[in-house]
């Protein structure tokens, strides 16, 4: 058994707790800090980081090498990260049940972070919203081809254009399957948007990016998210969304409502540089990664800067900023029932802060897997 003990962010706020953790799992919380515990921190215990959006981090593209994701999974728990969905961007179609495969493989023999499955972002974009995707690689929505695109059991979540023609069908098809979808890079109406939410899409990627924006008599698929329940991921890094709108989309939406993603690529955790994106070249410096004529492509952000950047820019608290970085998108993705709160007989993945909310010991499993000394 090893213990702990400091404040503990849970979902109505933050307390003095000692939690005890044996085979894998929270075995016993109790109230009040115990000097005694194995570990006894001075900033705050918070569950595991759940991020729904990594292509890749530390040098690796999980587009172009589907396999570095067992590696990948070894360094993420070192921003907080104990739980992810490797994302593959817009690909030729042939390519996918090679990707498949391989991601299957790997992930069998991923330590770390723990891959809850795959997300599958394009090829069913809207070209007018294309962002950093391959404009070549785009196509339009069939559903015979779900079984060669999304035929693995690994897919969970499938980003697509609602708007698209055969866009509803897919969505059905899809959702039949229990794979999560979401809009993105959609240039959807505020009718074809709610088209898509009743057809099942439960989820927007990267709110504001790459979408139909808000306009006084055409609120886009941005009016419509924000004014659904219809939760969305959020690139807290101040560089794709302006502070001002990152407030907007917490008054909006909530912490049940967002979902902090990094949509972190391969220069997450490297120098400036140039690095992959798929297929793609990005050139990166201190803040950004950019295709060459300056499109953002992905970002360097890592999980735990997203939640100190929330509290900053929006004044949330620290259990709403760990709510939309765990407890919200371990609901999204089905694993509510063991991940995303510290709670008795959960998984005792957890994240240990120091006083400035930078990670000091990443727990998985019952098992600290990553500290800083």
């Amino acid at each position: 058994m090893f213990r702990l003990s400091g404040r503990a962010v849970f979902p109505d706020g933050v307390y003095e707790a000692t939690l005890s953790l044996q085979d894998k799992r929270i075995s016993a919380i109790t109230r009040g800090a115990d000097p005694q515990a194995d570990l006894v921190t001075s900033g705050w215990i918070a569950p595991g980081l759940i991020d729904l959006q990594v292509n890749g981090a530390y040098g690796y593209d999980l587009t172009a090498d589907s396999t570095t994701v067992a590696p990948l999974a070894a360094k993420l728990p070192a921003t907080g990260i104990t739980s992810f969905l490797p994302t593959v961007i817009t690909s030729p179609l042939e390519s996918y049940s090679r990707l498949l495969r391989d991601f299957e493989q790997a992930a069998k023999g991923a330590r770390g972070a723990q891959v809850l499955g795959l997300h599958l972002e394009g090829p069913y974009l809207n070209p007018k919203a294309v962002g950093a995707h391959n404009l070549e690689y785009l196509r339009a929505p069939n559903v015979s081809e779900i079984e060669h695109w999304a035929g693995s059991p690994l897919v969970r979540l499938c980003t697509l254009a609602p708007e698209l023609p055969g866009a509803l069908e897919m969505i059905a098809q899809l959702r039949a399957r229990n794979i999560l979808v979401s809009a993105g890079h959609s240039n959807a109406t505020f009718a074809e948007a709610m088209a898509g939410f009743d057809a099942g899409i439960a989820w927007g990627t990267h709110l504001f990016n790459a979408m139909s924006q808000v306009m006084h008599r055409q609120p886009g698929l941005v009016g419509a998210l924000l004014s659904s329940d219809v939760p969305c991921g959020l690139i807290a890094d101040g560089v794709h969304v302006h502070p001002a709108n990152l407030k907007l989309a917490w008054r909006a939406k909530g912490a049940r409502g967002l979902t902090l993603v990094t949509d972190a690529m391969s220069a997450m955790g490297m120098s400036p540089g140039q690095y992959p994106l798929g297929d793609r070249e990005v050139f990166v410096d201190a803040t950004s990664a950019r295709l060459r004529d300056g499109t953002l492509a992905g970002s360097i952000l890592q999980m735990d800067a997203a939640i100190r950047n929330m509290i900053v820019f929006t004044g949330c608290s620290l259990a709403d900023a760990i709510t939309m970085a765990s407890t919200t998108p371990a609901r999204l993705i089905g694993v509510a029932d063991r991940k995303g709160q510290i709670a008795l007989g959960f998984d005792a993945d957890l994240v240990v802060f120091d006083e400035s909310l930078r990670v000091e010991r990443t727990i998985i499993g019952g098992e600290i897997v990553y500290a800083t000394s």
